[in-house]
Formats: C-alpha cells, sequence, structure tokens
C-alpha cells in the first residue's frame, strides 16, 4: 500500500453532504480513449496547469481535461512496469497535501480526508485500490448548463472500474464535486456519503 497508511494522523475534518444533480443519462458528447497501443499524453499536473477557468457551461473538451487530471498518464516515480495511468494524488511527497494535483471541490476533498483517515490501510479513495495503476482508460463527457459528468473506465476488458466523475464550476473553475460507481445514484455510490471506501472498488 502506497499513499494512505499514514492519513489516520491527520486531524479528523467533518463530512460535509452535498447532493449533486447529474441530469438526464444520455449518449455521450464526447469520448477520450487512451490505450496501450498509443503513447499516453503528457498531462501536467494541476500545479502547472490549473482546471480551466469558466463562468460559462462547461464544453464537453473542459470536462475531459479535468478527467485526465484526475487519472493522469503515468511518470517513472508514480508508476512501476507497463502500467499507463494513475491517479493525480499519486505524486504526492506529504500525505497531508495528498490531493494537492487533484481539480476536487473543498466538499468532496474534505469527505475523501474523512474516509481515509479512518483506515490505516485505505485504498485509493479515487479508485484502483491501493496501488491504482492501469494499462488503458477511457472517458466519455456528458456536459450540462451547470457542469457535467465523465464516465471513466480504467483497465481493459471485464476487469476494467468504471466511475462517473460529477463535475460542477465553482470560483470559476471546472471541479470534480463527487464520484460515483458508473450506473449507481447517490444514495449506491456517492463519494460524500460515509462509508465510501467500502463501496469505491466499482466493478466493470
Amino acid at each position: 500500500m502506497r499513499r494512505f497508511a499514514g492519513l489516520l494522523a491527520v486531524t479528523a475534518m467533518c463530512t460535509v453532504v452535498a447532493t449533486a444533480s447529474c441530469g438526464t443519462a444520455g449518449a455521450p458528447a464526447s469520448t477520450g480513449t487512451n490505450s496501450p497501443q498509443s503513447t499516453p499524453p503528457q498531462i501536467p499536473t494541476l500545479s502547472s496547469t490549473p482546471p480551466p477557468s469558466t463562468t460559462a457551461a462547461p464544453t464537453a473538451s473542459e470536462l475531459l481535461r479535468v478527467a485526465r487530471l484526475i487519472y493522469p498518464a503515468c511518470t517513472p516515480s508514480t508508476c512501476a512496469g507497463s502500467f499507463m495511468f494513475t491517479t493525480c494524488d499519486a505524486a504526492s511527497a506529504e500525505e497531508s497535501d495528498v490531493f494537492a494535483d487533484c481539480p476536487l471541490t473543498p466538499t468532496l476533498e474534505i469527505q475523501l480526508r474523512d474516509d481515509v483517515g479512518a483506515s490505516p490501510s485505505a485504498p485509493d479513495p479515487l479508485g484502483g485500490g491501493q496501488d491504482p495503476e492501469w494499462t488503458a482508460e477511457e472517458f466519455a463527457a456528458q456536459p450540462s448548463a451547470t457542469g457535467g459528468v465523465v464516465e471513466v473506465s480504467l483497465g481493459v476488458g471485464a476487469a476494467a472500474e468504471k466511475l462517473d466523475l460529477v463535475m460542477i464550476v465553482q470560483g470559476s473553475q471546472l471541479l470534480v464535486n463527487d464520484l460515483y460507481c458508473t450506473a449507481s445514484g447517490p444514495d449506491g455510490g456517492d463519494a460524500i456519503a460515509p462509508g465510501w471506501l467500502e463501496r469505491s472498488t466499482c466493478p466493470s
């Protein structure tokens, strides 16, 4: 286990419950695919390239850009072997600042910190267990007037993990406000609801 063993020592924060509206699911407005057959994109971290600043309804390409910041290409220091993609918290050197490179709302970050802080050997709350690394990832964006949803598939075939990133515009930036297991609503797979880590490995 690589990232969250020490977060038990972080001061506990209060749980914030929020509700995000995903709108009606339909055909994706845009898709993005990264596969082992292609060279992984060189995605800069949030510290050097912040999420898009906008006050208008986000576009599909803006949603996809933020999704790729959550699940960026590997670097020599974040992945091993032939893996090509990981999570935005993989490069964190300090557990107290583990989500610094992740475009998350404060509400979602507080809940994820609460969840991992309660477990000395917590899996990565953004998906993939204790060592989240994948050889492929796919995205499908569904924009809305206030943000949108990106359906994420991490891995290949039947072993792929599938999540939905719920994004909103907050402070003129497009940020992830919640995540669900794909095809489950807030009641069944809402990361902001307590106990996310117990259900955070999402089946394909």
